[in-house]
């Protein structure tokens, strides 16, 4: 038997991830965590800077958070790589700069 006790790994700064590990009793769990908020805040920035603009292409059209944007960027299809941005924003419309992109 181990005990109960945590190690804090403390957080990544490329990636914003915090990693703790808890051992309790026989058993180890490996918890990441992350604070989203400074990526929600960009985010809503550049929808202040748009708001009245008109959608074009070359445009940002939000931010893809680093735990995010990696596995998407392995993506080698464009239109696979499209469709997982575009789910992604779907599903997390706080980190969108431009509601047209989902539309």
């Amino acid at each position: 038997m181990f005990g109960n006790f945590q190690i804090d790994e403390g957080v990544n700064p490329a990636t914003g991830i915090r990693t703790r590990i808890h051992f309790e009793g026989d058993q180890v769990v490996v918890q990441k965590t992350y604070d989203a908020e400074p990526y929600i805040q960009r985010a809503a920035e550049m929808r202040a800077r748009n708001e009245g603009k008109r959608w074009g292409e070359g445009k940002e059209v939000g931010v893809l958070p680093p735990w995010v944007s990696h596995p998407i960027s392995l993506i080698e299809d464009d239109a696979e790589r499209e469709r997982a941005t575009k789910q992604f924003f779907r599903e997390n419309p706080a980190f969108l700069a431009y509601d047209a992109f989902i539309k």
